[in-house]
């Protein structure tokens, strides 16, 4: 089994690329490479709407749906780069682009035209909000193209136009946020890959680990306890063979506004890493308000080798104004054969 684990090691860095899409000023500024993907329920088949923000003039934006062998369809892709105009308070289209091949006799001119009206809606209901400084701001509007009366959950964690869910009259999502993150380089394809989210967990025996030594493993002031099974790789981080990776560090306070500083951080550790992606409709936040502390449950979905890993990031308030950071990454394979294990693992965390 490939060290894949590793490769989720995750760092907050402030980015200096920054920049805004015209007619608004977000509250977490939007770095370049950002993207959201949504589930789009208004179809008749599992489709998927992905939004990927170079700087304040250039956005692509993607249509996929998987294949449905039942109702034996093919997979089908739609992308356009298109640019707008940065200096505009309005959603300017300057020109575009289609970067995927369009079909004749085909719904493909169809769904060219929903994601040019798509963009034009989220941009001037974005416009309207003024400001989205919090996790949870639902409002309710008219949006003809979703049925009539609708109700946008804003979300300030999601990178580009804050939107989180829009769901219809009857309840029912007929938008919703699924992954977000950010392409590091011209070289990293995790947008453009991006094929749907994967829910469904693997069936495996649960097991019981022999009982083994246990040590307290340091890092400045905070502390873990593992047992001999586990080995120390550097300073901070430690490894359980190839199934787990626990890491220790500190974060930095990255703006005098306590929200804002929450929000951002929240942001970076739940967007999507190279090579996989979050599953942020299943994410759970829990704050300790005596500890001044959030703890993230969270999955992430390894196409390359189809497999999933679970992870736990614990944050907790400095006198700095930071966090402490404590993070169990683990295998799903390997966390569901004992996850009262991985869970006292957690539960030790000083």
């Amino acid at each position: 089994m490939k060290k894949l684990i590793l490769s989720i090691l995750t760092s907050i860095i402030i980015t200096t690329a920054s920049f805004a899409l015209p007619g608004f000023t977000s509250y977490i500024p939007d770095s370049a490479g950002e993207y959201v993907y949504y589930l789009d329920n208004s179809f008749n088949r599992e489709s998927y709407i992905g939004i990927l923000g170079y700087d304040a003039a250039t956005i692509q934006i993607r249509y996929f749906a998987p294949q449905d062998d039942e109702a034996m369809l093919p997979s089908k892709e739609i992308a356009i780069l298109m640019t707008v105009d940065p200096q505009a308070d309005f959603w300017n289209m300057t020109g575009e682009k289609i970067i995927s091949t369009i079909l004749p006799d085909t719904d493909d001119t169809d769904i060219v035209n929903y994601l040019h009206d798509l963009l034009y809606e989220f941009s001037a209901r974005r416009i309207s909000e003024v400001a989205v400084e919090a996790d949870n701001q639902v409002v309710d509007q008219d949006y003809a193209q979703f049925g009539g009366k609708v109700a946008i959950t804003f979300d300030a964690r999601i990178p580009l136009f804050n939107i989180r869910t829009i769901t219809d009259e009857k309840g029912s999502k007929v938008f919703d946020c699924v992954t977000i993150g950010t392409i590091k380089s011209s070289t990293d394809n995790t947008f453009e890959l991006f094929n749907g989210v994967s829910s469904a967990k693997p069936e495996v025996q649960k097991e019981t680990k022999k009982a083994s030594k246990s040590k307290v493993c340091k890092f400045e002031k905070r502390s873990v306890t593992l047992d001999e099974n586990w080995e120390q790789k550097m300073e901070n981080f430690w490894t359980l063979g190839n199934d787990s990776l626990i890491t220790m560090t500190a974060l930095p306070k990255v703006s005098d506004n306590k929200d804002l500083n929450d929000l951002y951080v929240q942001r970076k550790l739940l967007e999507s890493s190279e090579g996989s992606y979050t599953d942020f409709q299943n994410c759970e936040i829990i704050y300790t308000q005596a500890k001044d502390s959030y703890k993230i449950v969270s999955t992430s979905f390894f196409p390359e080798n189809k497999s999933s890993v679970y992870i736990t990031k614990i944050l907790t308030r400095n006198k700095e104004g930071g966090f402490d950071y404590f993070s169990i990454s683990t295998y799903q394979t390997a966390y569901l054969k004992n996850p009262l294990y991985f869970d006292k693992i957690v539960k030790s965390y000083r």
